[in-house]
């Protein structure tokens, strides 16, 4: 229900402007978070408010007109002052953040704390396997028989080869996959990225192969990112695979970024440029993953546990020529046209931020990333990733929250505005 509100006291000279913020994190902050939460073996465990933004104290009188089928008989000419905010109020999300919203309980005494916020709020469990089977239902895959991959390796995702599809069916099926796989499901990030760059156009034959992504997601429910108590060291994985769509000849690029053993942040993209070779593809992709690398110190750098010396961040890459390429200071005929991201690459080497690594395509771990692979591959990257494991990872991921600064742990744990952090068990599960 949107409220149509009014203020009380409105000057028709004056005109009230709300600025609306939206503080969006960047998506693998929670990872981000568990994996330092391992490494320093904090326990932790996450719940959800209901209907949270019904909790937020409004701090202006707010009028309504009643809602359509709850008007008072003989009192219709007045209106409803709201107490509590509302949903469609553009204060609910900021006066609710005042209070909480998805908690996720960091300290020793977390049945204590659970009990304390339920006394006040409406309060559930959350978890993975609670949102595939969720999912899962809602979309009639229940009692469906698993598979190992998420995408057949062989599989082409040709145009018009099948009947329309409700176009709204299928992008709230999109919708749902890509919340699992930004959270919690890199194994599914290249074919929900393939996938989605039909919504506006869906046909059976794409159908399918969502259906078997929501079935490969039956037999793997439980699996989950996992970290350990590895020290602070970050490292990063990159691949491309050249020409991958026959329709416009795109290539796809990929990375993982891995931190106490688990993978923190991943990403499966749609190259802006067509690449004239292999090398190239790979090129791009890597250049890709040295600006996030770039940005991704930028920010670890503000955490005040992280130690302040951080080790050059090493990228590891299966094209031996492409390393070559970004070691060399030679441009030629064929690749002048990659200068600009060749420079970038040599500052970052040169100035110590990063170094290269050739690995076997086999134990790639941003394989997956860029192409379809066959059932032991599809295994091999789940265990190098740390995701083969039951878990409790959240998914409900919806933060506005103020930025604070802490000079310790203790006082972070203590403060009023934060009293419990974003999580899920990590010690108990897997030690």
């Amino acid at each position: 229900m949107k409220p149509d509100w009014l203020s009380k006291a409105l000057d028709k000279r004056k005109v009230l402007i709300y600025l609306i913020l939206m503080l969006l994190l960047p998506e693998f902050l929670l990872e981000l978070l568990l994996s330092l939460a391992a490494i320093h073996n904090l326990v932790i465990h996450q719940m959800d408010v209901k209907t949270a933004f019904l909790n937020g104290d409004l701090d202006e009188e707010i009028y309504m007109k009643q809602p359509e089928g709850f008007v008072m008989p003989g009192n219709e000419h007045k209106v409803c002052k709201l107490k509590k905010s509302l949903y469609g109020l553009k204060q609910a999300p900021k006066q609710w953040h005042q209070k909480f919203d998805d908690v996720v309980l960091s300290n020793e005494e977390v049945d204590k704390t659970k009990k304390l916020l339920a006394s006040s709020f409406d309060m559930k469990d959350m978890g993975e396997a609670e949102y595939i089977k969720k999912i899962l239902k809602k979309f009639n895959f229940e009692n469906c028989s698993p598979v190992s991959t998420p995408i057949d390796p062989s599989l082409k995702l040709l145009p018009n080869k099948g009947s329309p599809v409700s176009q709204l069916e299928y992008s709230r099926a999109i919708g749902c996959l890509m919340y699992a796989m930004i959270s919690t499901r890199p194994d599914i990030a290249y074919v929900v990225g393939r996938l989605s760059r039909y919504t506006s156009n869906p046909i059976s034959h794409y159908w399918k192969v969502v259906s078997r992504v929501f079935v490969y997601l039956k037999g793997t429910m439980n699996y989950g990112l996992t970290y350990s108590e590895y020290p602070y060291v970050l490292e990063g994985y990159s691949d491309a695979s050249w020409i991958n769509n026959l329709e416009d000849h795109p290539s796809t690029s990929g990375w993982v970024f891995l931190l106490g053993g688990g993978a923190i942040y991943w990403a499966s993209k749609k190259q802006t440029c067509i690449s004239n070779s292999t090398m190239e593809s790979e090129f791009v992709a890597l250049s890709a993953t040295c600006k996030e690398v770039e940005w991704l110190r930028n920010f670890i750098y503000e955490i005040p546990l992280w130690p302040k010396l951080i080790s050059t961040i090493s990228i590891r890459c299966d094209s031996a020529t492409t390393l070559a390429k970004a070691y060399s200071q030679v441009y030629n005929g064929k690749s002048r046209h990659l200068g600009v991201r060749h420079s970038m690459i040599r500052e970052l080497i040169m100035n110590a931020l990063i170094s290269m690594e050739f690995v076997r395509t086999q134990l790639n771990l941003a394989n997956h990333l860029t192409k379809g692979l066959a059932r032991n591959l599809v295994h091999k990257v789940a265990i190098g990733m740390d995701t083969q494991f039951p878990s409790n990872v959240i998914l409900d991921i919806e933060f506005n929250v103020e930025s604070l600064i802490f000079e310790d742990w203790n006082t972070f744990y203590h403060h009023p505005k934060i009293t419990l952090e974003w999580g899920r068990f990590v010690g108990d599960l897997f030690h």
